[in-house]
């Protein structure tokens, strides 16, 4: 069990195979003895980065807010010298 609930890239066809044991009694054996810490890591895992893809993002909104603001004020510039050079 501690060979499949510590390695995360292998599946239980290959650790029922390499352990030589059927895959259904291996899954039995985690569902009723495994400490489901597999399961927990992946978890952690996904919602770190959840965490991190959110905070990613909205710092891109925030740069993009930033962004289009400063093209704003660019435009209203180019827009006033324009005018102000035709007399």
């Amino acid at each position: 069990m501690a060979l499949y609930e510590n390695n995360e890239d292998l599946s239980l066809h290959a650790a029922s195979t390499e352990l030589g044991v059927n895959r259904s009694s291996l899954y039995s054996w985690l569902k009723q003895y495994g400490t489901g810490k597999r399961a927990r890591t992946k978890t952690m895992r996904d919602k770190t980065q959840a965490t991190t893809d959110s905070e990613r993002i909205r710092q891109l909104e925030k740069e993009v807010s930033k962004l289009r603001e400063e093209r704003d004020i660019l435009r209203k510039a180019a827009k006033y010298f324009a005018e102000e050079t035709r007399w």
